[in-house]
């Protein structure tokens, strides 16, 4: 138990939140709410909340960091006031997969600038082993928030090393040591590159050795699957199987289809994760709105030219006998991803591999094979897709968005980094009518925030973080392009993290005011629980280390349509004179015997609101004994084993 000394006090809070469904207008507002003095309030703004559902006109009292209060607050002050009339105000947009610079994190203007405030990096398998650096980077200071994943290809590559051969028993146990004591640091999942050496050598059954550790955690495995042309099917069945054996959620990451020959299987691909998905597991996917890829040269380059490493591919080049070979296999995957050389991009040079190859007399295998002799792994880009597999895959629900970008500062790179979220809102959204701004909002918000296991950012709603972003739906669009990426996108006029404007009248303020965010257990990766009827209800003693902690009485019910809801929960902590007293509910989400809820609540003799987040399990995967943890404001903390009945529908 953690608790500080100015809560050795008698608290009587009434939670005055709404519904659950926060998309529907507040009712029965409370008077005090109305009266009382905020940080910044957010005037007549029409509000999309990041759950799916219609937008509404509302007002948005912000204090300490976190939402305390949506409704009409004509009656309340604000130390700072804002009108946002005509705007849409969303929470901040989550990237959940992100190659950030991380020397640029402190700035973030190419993220800000889109209406991102939170990134998540380390994706594709790679990244530090070790997960202290996030706190290093905090220390230097961040202008957005940051989590980081744990990367198989890293841990791989840690214990196995880049030689093609199978892992001993002693060293899965090391790798599942090393993954685990990630999660332990806050890892929001393991990430994994099957598509790139090392962790292409790994076969499916010691990938799930590996990552089933996590299991426990109730976290997602992110995926840049082993092939996404010909063998794409088979590629995407094995994540999903990785997923379901290790007990841990399957995420196709930035979900395509490569190349004219396999254009259409988009179609397979989806059903398989909404068959999974039908038979009870979670599976999901992310998608860039570009129909080019980034990454490096060596992506046609076969994978057995590549084991040893950098070295042991050149030896295989200089070999004469094996360099003719090695020229026709380059074209047979050129093939396989584009249509010909010259969709093989570099935004370095700004030329095509077909015009290289052109100029110099050469094919365009052995042009390839001259680039990474002389220059190395350079940028690449490739055009690769279809625009029906595109759209398939933006409209199945369980795609989120995500740039495979990240904070950046450069002039040649793909044009994701400086346009993602903006494109979709301006092109794939106003021009293209491919989404409604709902959909768009939740894929780049609450759906994100769910597949990775955020309770307390994604939504707009009362407890949450108060990350906010605040655009023009008529004019918000992305002026990055492939021969000119360094544009920043138009239209984002306000981005609040942690209650603090980053951007403030389109213009970024140098304020940083990002976090290294960490996950866990509790915080389970899970699909959006809408559209169902949900009851959590529990009473008894929670007990900690065998003491006697908070006596807990819940009973919060919402119905399947979002317009009513019940609560009645008391939560009394006499040890540290603490009674909590919550009359309506919080934004409500459930999953498989856990559910968690937010609100704000208000001291007694006090014109001061402090968050709330409470979350329940029936059966602690650890223990597995009924627990629940409560958080009131950022200074008392407790988590028990409760003696009792608890129960979540």
């Amino acid at each position: 138990m953690k608790s500080k000394s100015f809560l050795s006090l008698t608290l009587s809070v009434t939670l005055l939140v709404g519904i659950f469904f926060v998309g529907y207008p507040q009712t029965g507002q409370s008077k005090e709410k109305t009266k009382q003095e905020y940080d910044l309030i957010l005037k007549d703004g029409t509000i999309i909340d990041g759950t799916g559902s219609k937008r509404f006109m509302a007002d948005i009292g912000i204090s300490n960091g976190y939402i305390q209060s949506i409704g009409d607050l004509d009656g309340a002050s604000g130390k700072s006031e804002i009108n946002l009339s005509g705007k849409i105000v969303s929470p901040g947009f989550i990237d959940m997969h992100s190659h950030a610079d991380t020397d640029v994190l402190t700035t973030a203007e190419s993220s800000l600038t889109q209406g991102v405030t939170t990134e998540m990096i380390s994706p594709d398998g790679g990244g530090p082993v070790d997960l202290s650096y996030l706190s290093e980077l905090e220390e230097k200071g961040l202008a957005i928030n940051v989590g980081s994943y744990i990367g198989f290809n890293s841990v791989w590559e840690e214990v196995v090393g880049y030689d093609d051969r199978r892992a001993a028993p002693e060293e899965i146990s090391d790798m599942q040591s090393l993954i685990e004591t990630a999660l332990q640091k806050g890892a929001w999942g393991v990430s994994a590159g099957l598509f790139y050496a090392p962790g292409n050598y790994a076969k499916i059954q010691e990938v799930i050795n590996v990552v089933s550790v996590a299991k426990e955690w109730r976290t997602n495995f992110p995926n840049h699957i082993r092939n996404e042309n010909y063998h794409v099917l088979e590629a995407t069945a094995e994540t999903i199987e990785i997923g379901e054996s290790a007990g841990i959620v399957p995420v196709i990451t930035h979900m395509k289809v490569m190349g004219p020959s396999n254009w259409g299987k988009s179609a397979e691909t989806i059903k398989m994760i909404q068959d999974a998905n039908k038979r009870g597991t979670f599976a999901a996917a992310d998608q860039y709105p570009y129909l080019a890829s980034q990454t490096g040269l060596t992506a046609i380059v076969p994978q057995w030219i590549q084991d040893g490493g950098r070295e042991e591919m050149l030896k295989r080049f200089a070999d004469p006998a094996m360099r003719t070979q090695i020229e026709e296999e380059i074209h047979d995957t050129i093939a396989s991803r584009v249509r010909d050389a010259y969709d093989v991009y570099f935004p370095t040079k700004q030329t095509t591999l077909g015009d290289i190859a052109e100029e110099q007399g050469v094919s365009p295998g052995e042009a390839t094979m001259q680039i990474l002799e002389d220059e190395g792994n350079i940028r690449t880009i490739y055009f690769f897709g279809d625009q029906e597999d595109f759209e398939r895959i933006l409209k199945n629900p369980t795609t989120a968005i995500a740039s495979d970008g990240g904070a950046t500062v450069s002039s040649s790179t793909h044009p994701r980094r400086y346009g993602t979220q903006p494109r979709v809102l301006g092109k794939l959204v106003r021009e293209d009518e491919l989404l409604s701004l709902e959909e768009a909002v939740q894929k780049m918000t609450g759906l994100p925030a769910n597949i990775i296991g955020m309770v307390d950012r994604g939504f707009i709603a009362e407890g949450m973080k108060a990350d906010i972003t605040v655009f023009d739906a008529d004019t918000v669009t992305d002026k990055a392009t492939f021969d000119n990426p360094k544009q920043y996108a138009e239209g984002i006029e306000h981005v609040i993290i942690d209650g603090q404007f980053a951007i403030k009248n389109g213009e970024t303020t140098g304020v940083q005011a990002g976090k290294a965010l960490k996950r866990s257990y509790d915080m389970p990766s899970r699909p959006m629980s809408l559209n169902e009827a949900h009851k959590v209800s529990a009473k008894g003693q929670l007990v900690n280390d065998k003491a006697k902690g908070p006596k807990i009485n819940i009973m919060v019910e919402q119905n399947a349509d979002g317009t009513q809801s019940k609560a009645k929960v008391q939560i009394i902590d006499k040890k540290n004179k603490v009674h909590i007293k919550l009359d309506e509910l919080g934004f409500l989400q459930t999953y498989k015997g856990w559910a968690s809820f937010t609100g704000t609540a208000k001291l007694k003799q006090s014109e001061k609101s402090v968050p709330v987040l409470v979350t329940v399990d029936e059966e602690d995967p650890f223990t597995g004994e009924e627990t629940i943890r409560v958080k009131f404001g950022e200074d008392y903390q407790y988590s028990g084993t409760l003696k009792g009945e608890l129960k979540v529908d």
